[in-house]
């Protein structure tokens, strides 16, 4: 990697080795508020909305401190983050302004886009790899899959009718939370299905970019734990 690559991956964020048990704990929360939001809420038999929206802001507030970013952009995304929050919390007290939960899941989506960089940027920076670097890369993965879903649930409200099997304009946070890691993994069970060409385009880049994701990041990790143990080292 140039030096040039290495100062743009820098501005973004700095080694966490020296605050690995400060990044274990929070990529811990941070784990666990994606953990309920995937597989807890959708089985619990009341409105999701309330729960959801709260475990989105812990999502929010854990991501903040999930990589050492630096000063600038912590700067950036607590701007972003402080907005979320915002604008989640008006949400949770006016959940049937559509407009306004099409503006809440966007910001969620903007902020976990860079949140996901800043922490694939971490695993891809650490000289060792810790647990705080495969919680990391955990947690890129299922905040990739829960962006995505997002995205869809856009399209569903702006687009009625994209998904076949859903109510148009209707389909749940949990019901796209589904499909979207269905794509991502390429499972695919074919019970919803995209009817259009954006949501046909977007389920492809989601299946593709799954892939793509886990080659990279599993030979990352595979590169660096064999570099550090290998012998006489």
């Amino acid at each position: 990697m140039s030096n040039t690559s290495l100062i743009e991956l820098n501005s973004l964020i700095r080694s966490g080795v020296d605050r690995k048990k400060i990044l274990l704990r929070t990529n811990l929360i941070l784990f666990g508020a994606l953990f309920m939001i995937i597989f807890i809420v959708p089985v619990i038999p009341i409105k999701d909305h309330y729960l959801t929206t709260m475990l989105l802001s812990i999502v929010v507030a854990s991501g903040l401190f999930a990589a050492d970013f630096s000063r600038t952009a912590f700067r950036i995304l607590f701007t972003i983050g402080t907005m979320v929050i915002m604008v989640t919390l008006i949400n949770l007290f006016l959940p049937d302004l559509k407009y306004l939960n099409v503006i809440t899941f966007g910001l969620n989506t903007l902020f976990f886009i860079v949140v996901t960089i800043a922490l694939v940027a971490h695993v891809a920076m650490a000289r060792e790899v810790y647990g705080s670097t495969l919680l990391c890369a955990i947690n890129s993965y299922l905040l990739i899959g829960l962006t995505l879903s997002m995205l869809f649930l856009i399209i569903d409200i702006y687009f009625p009718g994209s998904f076949n099997q859903v109510k148009s304009g209707e389909g749940s946070f949990s019901t796209f939370v589904y499909y979207g890691f269905i794509t991502l993994t390429t499972l695919g069970y074919g019970d919803i299905t995209p009817d259009t060409s954006l949501a046909r385009s977007l389920s492809t880049f989601t299946a593709l970019f799954g892939q793509l994701y886990l080659v990279i990041i599993m030979a990352l990790i595979i590169g660096k734990y064999l570099i550090v143990n290998e012998p006489g080292k």
